[in-house]
């Protein structure tokens, strides 16, 4: 009976140092695996990471030597061929109403009070006399009046731009004059222009007033704007 429990637990115990050293050894084999195979990764990214650094210096360098071959252009003989064709690029941009643009003018406010509503024929005249006195620059309530701008009445909105605004807000009329004769003679003119309107709507409660403003800026027309939209002309060869 001795002699049998002896050898059980001999081969249990024998079984157990077995399992062990085998735990030991899968142990080792797995670090050895993990190991292999980070450092493979590793040196994958160092390799993918060294690519892209090569391809962001060839960029680089491609735009270095785009800004120096501009940077030539501009300073060498022929300064004046590029310059020129930039000077009158953005000389039309202001002359098309698409860049904002500052200097003295004048404000013209307009209040038509209850029951009686903004007309249109009011803020047309009043551009059209701006036109005629030499106005550069126009806007109504923040819209840039170009070749293509409507101004026109619907139903309780006035509608500038393709935007509508409320008949019964204020309005406000802002242009870009020469300054040297604003006060001398823009102003007294558009009193009496203010005059003529206010007596043609003689029984309506209106409020018109007229000032001289010191850097007055006019915002540039929006492209999301109808009057910008020109994708239906094709040029003619």
């Amino acid at each position: 009976m001795k002699i049998r429990f002896g050898r059980s637990a001999f081969v249990i115990v024998l079984c157990i140092v077995l399992g062990i050293l085998l735990a030991l050894q899968m142990k080792g084999l797995n670090r050895k695996s993990v190991t292999r195979d980070s450092l493979q990764e590793l040196q994958n990214s160092v390799i993918e990471y060294q690519k892209k650094n090569q391809d962001l210096d060839r960029r680089n360098n491609q735009l270095h030597d785009y800004i120096r071959t501009l940077e030539n252009e501009l300073s060498g003989s022929e300064t004046g061929v590029l310059a020129k064709i930039i000077e009158e690029k953005e000389q039309y941009a202001v002359f098309a109403g698409l860049r904002k643009v500052e200097n003295d003018g004048v404000i013209i406010s307009l209040t038509s009070n209850a029951p009686a509503r903004m007309r249109d024929s009011v803020l047309r005249q009043f551009v059209n006399e701006l036109a005629s006195l030499g106005a550069q620059a126009v806007s109504i309530n923040g819209e840039r009046k170009v070749a293509t701008t409507e101004i026109r009445a619907n139903d309780d909105q006035i509608i500038i731009n393709g935007v509508r605004f409320d008949r019964n807000d204020t309005f406000e009329i802002r242009a870009i004059v020469n300054p040297d004769s604003i006060d001398e003679y823009i102003i007294p003119y558009l009193e009496n222009v203010r005059g003529v309107i206010l007596k043609e709507l003689e029984g309506e409660n209106w409020t018109i007033t007229i000032k001289h403003e010191k850097k007055l800026v006019i915002p540039a027309l929006r492209e999301d704007r109808i009057a910008y939209q020109n994708d239906l002309l094709v040029p003619v060869e």
